[in-house]
């Protein structure tokens, strides 16, 4: 299983056109204290005895979103409007 590592964004409209790169390192350490809050909140959902069952199905979830982000590799996604054109493409 491997992660997306880049995102390419591409703005075009008839005046110019505009790309951007972004490593998905930068994204995966903006959302790395979210995962680090989750993991405490998970944590303590699951010591109290009656939302502990329902903590383990967002465990389950947990553990799916690895492989959700590796799926993602290859997307590509094309807005079209009358003044601009977007792409954005993750590989």
């Amino acid at each position: 299983m491997t992660l997306p590592v880049l995102i390419h964004i591409k703005v075009h409209d008839p005046s110019h056109t505009f790309g951007l790169y972004l490593p998905m390192v930068l994204i995966y350490l903006l959302l790395l204290p979210f995962v680090i809050l989750g993991a405490i909140v998970l944590v303590i959902l699951l010591a109290i005895p009656e939302t502990a069952k329902q903590a383990r199905n967002y465990l389950v979830l947990a553990g799916a979103l690895p492989s959700l982000l590796s799926s993602s590799i290859g997307t590509e996604i094309e807005v079209h409007s009358n003044t601009k054109d977007i792409q954005l493409r993750i590989t």
